[in-house]
């Protein structure tokens, strides 16, 4: 089956909160909970409902998760747990609080667990960093059907204010791939399979950032009608003519474009071809792969990065008709 979107906010109002914030999502990740796709920013506001409370930090992120709502749920508050939070019955400071906000096609309202969060629509700490991730994200609830950005419309947040820190992804140099079981990633420079949860989540995670491809991989990208939609693109060629676009650069080595990608300040992924997914290894902090579990013909490969200085993350399995395959997260070794 295939995965299920979901928002969850995240807060923080003791000790160091952007790494409680940072620990809360690598843990959603280690314990294959969930494949992350895309995260607000993060924003500082008051405590509400705590006396002398410290102010909180707070974020939103998105994913796709194979859990139903409870078992997301429990693996939430099992972190929640792990990270030493001590629920109490009334509102205290905390290291960690997980809320699981929307999850696709479920709603309930039960004791336990009710979904759409029944407070979201009231807390501006959470619906302006949702909002940023999906404006046109439906909220629909006993008494309300409408896209979030409509609701945010409507609370004062100028209580809220945003921090420079970044809470997703972790790493500053991210490659991203599908790979067969026989390593292809290409023939005849396109993809050999299409698979279109796999694109979706592809879309999602590069969504503001700056890509590094190579002029083939680029053919291919701009065929997608949301290409230049909050991406940037470093082009490696040495080949012209050159594509004029203000959101399209070019390099002629990878040293080159990995200057050009850090000096944006956005996160940087590197998209391939073989080449340039081989000679940046060593530069990466993190794989996002979706491995296929089928062999296909090909003539470009993904090189064994098993046997660099890389750890399996996270791993999570889906399928799509007959064909399955994994979101995995590796990452370097420390």
């Amino acid at each position: 089956m295939p995965l299920k979107c979901v928002y969850i906010g995240l807060g923080s109002n003791m000790g160091d909160r952007v790494s409680h914030l940072r620990k809360a999502v690598y843990l959603l990740e280690s314990m294959n909970a969930l494949v992350v796709t895309q995260s607000s920013a993060i924003y500082e506001n008051r405590a509400i409902g705590i006396e002398d409370g410290n102010d909180f930090c707070n974020a939103v992120i998105e994913g796709f998760t194979d859990m139903s709502p409870f078992e997301l749920l429990d693996s939430c508050q099992l972190i929640e747990q792990k990270m030493g939070r001590i629920k109490t019955d009334v509102w205290t400071n905390r290291i960690i609080d997980l809320d699981i906000l929307w999850y696709e096609d479920y709603s309930a309202s039960k004791a336990k667990l009710s979904i759409p969060h029944p407070d979201i629509l009231e807390r501006d700490f959470v619906l302006k960093p949702l909002v940023s991730i999906n404006p046109h994200l439906r909220i629909k609830n006993a008494t309300h059907n409408d896209e979030a950005i409509h609701f945010l419309k409507a609370l004062d947040t100028s209580g809220l204010s945003q921090i420079e820190s970044s809470l997703w992804p972790s790493s500053r140099i991210n490659q991203i791939v599908a790979i067969s079981e026989n390593y292809v990633i290409g023939k005849d420079g396109i993809l050999p399979w299409s698979i279109e949860e796999d694109w979706k989540i592809f879309l999602r995670k590069t969504k503001n950032g700056i890509l590094i491809m190579g002029r083939l991989s680029f053919q291919e990208m701009i065929k997608e009608p949301d290409w230049d939609n909050a991406r940037s693109y470093i082009v490696l060629s040495h080949q012209s003519p050159k594509l004029e676009h203000p959101q399209v650069n070019h390099a002629s080595s990878l040293e080159e474009a990995v200057i050009m990608a850090e000096s944006s300040g956005k996160p940087i992924w590197i998209c391939g071809g073989e080449s340039i997914y081989e000679d940046s290894l060593s530069l990466t902090g993190t794989i996002h792969l979706t491995r296929i579990n089928h062999a296909y013909e090909g003539d470009t490969f993904f090189p064994k990065f098993e046997e660099s200085c890389f750890e399996l993350h996270s791993k999570i399995d889906s399928k799509s008709q007959d064909l399955s395959y994994t979101f995995e997260i590796w990452t370097q070794k420390k």
